[in-house]
């Protein structure tokens, strides 16, 4: 169901007063949907001790910023060559982006994950991550239709992507209107 963003934010607010269990959220939309939440809703959400919640990390901002600029370089020259070297260790770096983000604060919010879903990095470790006092909140650009979820949605069909479905209980899953 669509909800618009107060609607949502109410509803995240009830999940990040929740202690116990899982605490991955997933909030899906438009590029133009996510960027006008970010902006104005977002900063009005509030951890359960009622302080603000830490600006949305970019994921894929986060991980290239992890390599120096003569890395990039090699490892661009030499990607089919060295692909798994590249995916284990985007997948090290993003674990420890989630323990570092979660080591901050207990609320950890993800944005601009396309460097992920690129090179097919496993989304396992944000569901590890996300229990008990610890929550993850994911901005994906996507929709709904009937139980799956199609990521990048506003892109040529061959840059879509399916969110694996039990990555996020129904009932964490917001989208935009």
């Amino acid at each position: 169901m669509k909800l618009s963003d107060p609607e949502i934010n109410s509803a995240l607010k009830d999940k990040l007063d929740n202690q116990a269990g899982r605490h991955l959220y997933l909030i899906l939309g438009s590029y133009s949907a996510l960027d006008r939440y970010e902006r104005v809703a977002y900063p009005e959400l509030r951890a359960s001790d009622g302080s603000k919640l830490p600006k949305p990390v970019s994921v894929s901002r986060s991980l290239l910023d992890k390599f120096h600029d003569e890395e990039l370089q090699k490892l661009a020259g030499s990607e089919l060559r060295q692909l798994n070297h590249i995916k284990d260790r985007l997948y090290t770096e993003f674990d420890q982006l989630l323990v570092e983000g979660l080591e901050k604060s207990s609320a950890l919010t993800l944005k601009q994950v396309e460097l992920l879903f690129a090179f097919e990095i496993e989304l396992d470790r944000i569901r590890i991550r996300a229990v008990n006092h610890k929550h993850i909140l994911l901005m994906l650009p996507g929709e709904m239709s009937g139980e799956r979820i199609t990521l990048f949605h506003e892109a040529s069909p061959e840059c879509h992507r399916t969110l694996p479905q039990a990555l996020v209980p129904e009932d964490h899953l917001f989208e935009l209107t």
